[in-house]
């Protein structure tokens, strides 16, 4: 097999974009490697510091937060470009990561608020990167490219994972924040290179005011409301979001019972994390692929919430904490691979305004406002005094996963009588 052989698959499978999709695919290996360093670290400051019934008020407390995020982020994106909007965004992020490392323990209120910041930051470099992936790669590669990118995220993840998963105790959690600094700094050198290969650096804005039709918040949710394209993935991201909350409940429940010191829990925080990560990373490699090839676009959104019921069905015969903690591992790896894969494929056919600014709306205020549902019920059962509190969530969440279903197969059916009706009045 030649060089040249080789050279020209590579080309045919990127689409003639080959180190566009090198810079993607370095790009998800870096936020998913600060986010794997980031996120046992904050989870494990912040159950040492608040414990778990705080956490519900926490998600709570993003929902504002999140608004807030993304207002500015639809306002300014038009006005300054998606260049200096992505730098300003990882500027800050370095110099706050940066500051948490030596200040977290010391500044009152500071695990709080890293803990709403770590989980806004992520999915804006999430939303920005996808973005441009979007806008670049044709429907034809997706299924082959979207698995690849995503599984260099997991690799990311892993390797990021393994920081705080083998170090914690030895160099202490809140020091490995350092560990994120020389990945944001090469994110920013491959984004750059990104944007250079991509198809939106021609529009050195991004998307222009005058044409775009998203100038903030409030009318990036008239537009999804508009959609019922828009709609079905924003109630997608919805259901699986309040699942995965009520699972993580449950986690952290049973972990702040059964592992007393936060530095050994940062350690298994990011093993079971690596764990996720590595899973994810299987699945992507080889599960999304096969899965969309033989099922197709509408048998995979469908066969998601049916797996995910078996996964809710054993955590509510077996409410343990190695059980809990499988659920746990189980809906983050799917999370991160066979859902986000599916989920990103929808957003091919929108507009670029859509594609940057409605969907930052879903990907991101939705996307962790879900959380706040999930809180509402918690709260719901907390104050209905329900002793068996892990038994019950695993109730919740088996039926919003039969929820979920229903709303894939009815969404799909709208879509199929749209497709009929049209076909209708060209032949008329």
């Amino acid at each position: 097999m030649s060089w040249n052989f080789i050279k020209s698959e590579i080309i045919k499978l990127t689409g003639g974009r080959p180190l566009f999709v090198l810079c993607a695919m370095i790009c998800g290996f870096c936020i998913m490697g600060d986010y794997g360093i980031v996120r046992p670290v904050s989870h494990s400051v912040f159950l040492s510091t608040y414990g778990t019934t705080f956490f519900p008020i926490v998600w709570l407390a993003i929902v504002p937060f999140n608004f807030i995020a993304i207002e500015l982020y639809n306002r300014y994106l038009p006005r300054i470009g998606i260049h200096q909007t992505f730098y300003r965004i990882l500027i800050s992020i370095f110099v706050i990561n940066a500051v948490a490392a030596f200040f977290m323990t010391k500044i009152p209120y500071c695990p709080f608020f890293f803990y709403i910041w770590k989980e806004i930051y992520v999915m804006v470099l999430f939303q920005q990167l996808w973005s441009v992936i979007h806008s670049t790669i044709k429907i034809e590669q997706a299924k082959y490219l979207y698995g690849m990118i995503f599984a260099c995220g997991g690799i990311g993840g892993i390797l990021g994972n393994s920081l705080p998963g083998y170090f914690a105790v030895k160099i202490g959690s809140t020091n490995l924040l350092l560990g994120s600094l020389p990945l944001l700094f090469i994110l920013g050198i491959a984004f750059y290179f990104l944007m250079k290969n991509s198809h939106v650096e021609k529009d050195v804005k991004g998307v222009h005011p005058q044409t775009s039709q998203i100038r903030n918040f409030w009318q990036g949710v008239s537009v999804i409301r508009h959609s019922k394209y828009l709609m079905f993935i924003l109630t997608l991201v919805v259901v699986m979001q309040v699942t995965t909350t009520l699972i993580y409940y449950q986690f952290n429940d049973i972990l702040e019972r059964s592992i007393l010191v936060q530095d050994m829990r940062t350690e298994y925080c990011g093993k079971i994390f690596g764990i996720a990560n590595l899973l994810s990373l299987s699945l992507q490699l080889f599960g999304s692929f096969f899965l969309v090839h033989f099922l197709g676009l509408r048998r995979s959104h469908l066969a998601m919430p049916l797996l995910l019921a078996i996964n809710a069905i054993g955590s509510l015969f077996f409410p343990t904490f190695a059980m809990i903690s499988v659920a746990f591992v189980t809906i983050k790896a799917f999370d991160f691979s066979l859902f986000g894969v599916l989920k990103e494929m929808l957003y091919i056919p929108l507009k670029q305004d859509e594609k940057f600014q409605a969907k930052a709306i879903i990907d991101v205020f939705a996307y962790r406002s879900s959380k706040a549902v999930a809180s509402c019920l918690i709260f719901a059962l907390q104050f209905l005094g329900l002793s068996e509190m892990l038994i019950t969530l695993s109730w919740g969440s088996f039926f919003i996963l039969m929820l979920w279903a229903f709303v894939v197969y009815k969404m799909f059916r709208i879509k199929d009588e749209s497709i009929q009706e049209a076909e209708k009045n060209i032949e008329a």
